[in-house]
């Protein structure tokens, strides 16, 4: 399976992720914190493949209202770069506490979708708690209605 079509997938679920939260505000604080976190991951990821500087902070949260246009507008930097990037070329970056390291763009995709199934299943978890039901974020049922 090729990286954009696990893409399409998380931008489309993260997105009915935010959909949740913004229909239940009272939501319980850490589902807010883990979906921010998700994005930030993805901007943070992206800025280091790029040598720029972040905009946002690893543990910042952003206004439900904001988190549709950052899922888009970093998912299509995404896009971008799966039509331009080398999966094998090594990346060079420094983590939050400063410690150099090197990674393929391959181990960067991947650990990107892995992440943010991580933070979508403690959502999840966590919504439950409260009887909100979370989306079905199962990549093969997306799979199944997107043929």
């Amino acid at each position: 399976m090729n990286y954009h079509k696990q893409f399409q997938f998380n931008e489309e679920v993260t997105g009915r992720f935010i959909d949740v939260l913004i229909a239940h505000p009272d939501s319980p604080e850490e589902v807010k914190k883990w979906l921010s976190h998700s994005l930030n991951a993805l901007h943070i990821w992206l800025c280091r493949i790029a040598n720029r500087s972040y905009a946002y902070e690893v543990w910042q949260i952003h206004p439900s209202d904001k988190l549709h246009e950052i899922n888009s507008a970093l998912h299509s930097e995404i896009f971008e770069l799966l039509e331009s990037g080398n999966l094998h070329s090594r990346h060079v970056y420094r983590n939050t506490e400063g410690n150099a390291y090197s990674n393929t763009l391959d181990e960067i995709l991947t650990h990107l979708i892995i992440h943010s199934a991580h933070h979508r299943a403690q959502m999840s978890s966590s919504w439950r708690q409260v009887d909100i039901d979370p989306p079905v974020s199962d990549f093969i049922f997306w799979a199944r209605s997107s043929v």
